[in-house]
């Protein structure tokens, strides 16, 4: 019996043993579960999936994980809970959806995608649809199409990165890709790039000399006045804003035509109240670019070295040493109303962020009384004066060698233009006839060449009537350099185009300059040589209807319709006039062609394709006797 209750007694207590072990068991397993679960309310970012990306071997893109978790986020990142970076004390029972931040690419970082490679775009990125609206926002998970040889580029413009055509998102990554250094073929794009500047500057208050340096740097390359207006008021406001040191501020200053008065008064208060008399540099950038202090028929005069030296003693002169400067009591304000839709400031923001008070130098304009003299002596002193005529240095050589150094100073760094009729004064031709003979031409182009000079327009033209009258450019040529075909067709379209639309401004002449490379093989000379046909060219000195006159004259209309086709062509990728019916009116009217004619697609296509050989093979008769 004893042996029975003991081993009663055994068979409970193991019994209890494995209950107790049971036990122990679920409850670890419960703490496991909780510690998980606590664990999970730390709500890191999802990993994104970079599979389809690849790296750059120079600069790692921007899309790649250790960049991008590491990445600038806009200052509209969601905060609290929806902030990938809280930690919550509560247990989530369900994970959150991951907010997709927006994100900066500086100068420092790329985009890669697709084929592409978009270094230091100074733009936002998203890998999907923001969390913030910005239509900036390149989103890397969109489809993209890059222009090919031949493509006909869209005329349209769009709103966001978002709306664009797969086609013109691969039109403005190129151009993003190309450092933006080339004119944008819509409005749209540079639009579109400038809203992710404003957001860097007014929302996120980062980056601003970076912004403001890019932007200045994106300004030549504008030729739409409501765009380029608001950059150069975007400009001066981040100028006021930052404070641009004097010698920035004045190097900046002195690349442009038109400076606001906002601008300006910066360049101008830091010598106020000094006791300091204006410097030169600052005084002749004042005066060259202040709408308020030009008289009605002032010369546009350009930036140079040679000028600012002419103009420095006449000023020290007249203002006794320097203009002296007293602060103004009234102020104006700088203010910047942003273009992007989806920013806007209110309230303390707006005044604190959005407006800055400047003196008001341009208030009260008899401080400036001794300036304006000045600048009046120096206007008279850059007019060209009738050349002294010293036979005695001409006419012992063969080759009228001083004729050059009679009509230009040596050292002189102004564009040297004048009129045949000194030329030929100097070269002792009969300038009382009407027009000039081919001989009387040839003979001034070679003594040209023989001193290392061209002569601008094209003497050397067949059938085309020059007078004594006509201005002429003298722009520097290496002796015996041979000028082609293609430059000296190039150089004719380019006058012809600029008198047929009335081109008046450099913002359109040079990207039409350079639009001529897609179509004639020109040199690194060469396009030196043409971006100075500016300083004839705008304005033009002869109307369309003198090119219309000359082309009727000697080229068939089979011959003339090709040129038609050939501007048109030239003239696609810009806007305000591509399919523009009134260009093709004006075309039409000069060269004498049919308008209700159709210009058939695949004659452009054409033109385009063969790089304006064509047009060479016309043309050349023209030139058979340069």
């Amino acid at each position: 019996m004893i042996y029975l209750v003991i081993g009663l007694f055994v068979v409970v207590a193991v019994g209890a043993f494995f209950r107790q072990q049971s036990k122990s068991a679920e409850s670890e397993n419960k703490n496991s579960e909780t510690a998980q679960t606590d664990t999970g309310s730390l709500d890191l970012p999802d990993e994104e999936d970079f599979s389809s990306f690849s790296t750059s071997a120079s600069v790692k893109p921007v899309t790649s994980p250790e960049l991008a978790s590491g990445a600038t986020y806009s200052a509209h990142a969601p905060a609290g809970e929806e902030s990938p970076y809280s930690v919550s004390s509560e247990p989530k029972q369900k994970p959150q959806a991951q907010v997709n931040l927006l994100r900066w690419c500086g100068r420092s970082s790329n985009i890669q995608l697709d084929n592409i490679t978009v270094p230091g775009p100074v733009a936002y990125w998203a890998n999907g649809e923001a969390s913030t609206q910005e239509p900036s926002c390149i989103d890397v998970t969109l489809p993209v199409e890059f222009p090919k040889q031949g493509d006909e580029l869209p005329v349209d413009g769009a709103e966001s990165y978002a709306s664009m055509t797969p086609l013109q998102r691969g039109i403005y990554l190129t151009w993003l890709a190309g450092a933006r250094i080339q004119p944008p073929i819509h409005m749209c794009y540079p639009s579109i790039w400038l809203y992710g500047i404003e957001r860097r500057t007014l929302v996120d208050k980062l980056d601003l000399g970076l912004c403001i340096n890019e932007a200045f740097r994106l300004l030549p390359l504008l030729r739409w006045d409501v765009l380029r207006e608001n950059l150069i008021n975007f400009i001066t406001w981040l100028a006021v804003k930052i404070w641009l040191p004097d010698e920035d501020l004045l190097a900046m200053c002195r690349r442009l035509n038109k400076i606001p008065e906002g601008m300006l008064g910066i360049l101008l208060n830091s010598y106020a109240n000094s006791m300091l008399p204006l410097p030169s540099a600052v005084a002749f950038t004042l005066m060259r670019t202040c709408e308020k202090l030009h008289r009605e028929g002032e010369p546009q005069v350009p930036d140079s070295s040679e000028a600012l030296a002419t103009f420095t003693p006449i000023y020290k002169d007249l203002c006794k040493g320097g203009l002296i400067l007293t602060k103004p009591q009234k102020t104006i304000k700088i203010a910047y109303t942003p273009t992007n839709p989806t920013i806007e400031i209110k309230g303390k923001d707006k005044d604190k962020n959005d407006a800055v008070d400047v003196p008001d130098f341009f208030d009260d304009l008899t401080i400036f009384k001794p300036l304006l003299d000045s600048w009046e002596v120096f206007l008279t002193a850059l007019k060209p004066e009738e050349p002294e005529i010293n036979l005695a240095n001409i006419t012992e050589r063969p080759d009228f060698e001083g004729f050059i150094a009679t009509l230009r100073p040596e050292g002189s760094e102004l564009p040297l233009i004048t009129t045949l009729e000194k030329v030929g004064k100097l070269m002792q031709f009969d300038t009382k006839t009407p027009k000039l003979n081919g001989k009387e031409r040839k003979a001034i182009v070679d003594t040209a060449q023989v001193e290392g000079w061209q002569i601008l327009p094209d003497l050397g033209i067949s059938g085309r009537e020059y007078t004594w009258d006509d201005k002429i450019l003298f722009v520097e040529l290496v002796p015996g350099t041979n000028l082609t075909q293609n430059y000296r067709v190039a150089s004719f379209i380019l006058e012809f185009i600029c008198a047929s639309i009335a081109v008046d401004e450099e913002r359109v002449f040079e990207p039409l300059r350079q639009r001529l490379n897609d179509f004639f093989t020109l040199s690194d000379d060469e396009n030196i040589r043409l971006e100075a046909q500016r300083t004839i060219n705008l304005p033009t000195q002869y109307g369309p209807d003198y090119y219309g006159e000359f082309l009727c004259a000697w080229l068939s209309e089979d011959e003339r319709r090709k040129v038609k086709y050939l501007v048109l062509e030239i003239l696609s990728f810009m806007p305000e006039f591509a399919n523009n019916p009134e260009v093709n009116s004006i075309l039409c009217e000069f060269l004498k062609l049919r308008e209700d004619e159709e210009t058939p697609a695949e004659e452009l296509a054409k033109v385009s394709g063969d790089r304006g050989n064509e047009i060479l093979k016309i043309m050349g008769m023209l030139f058979k006797n340069a």
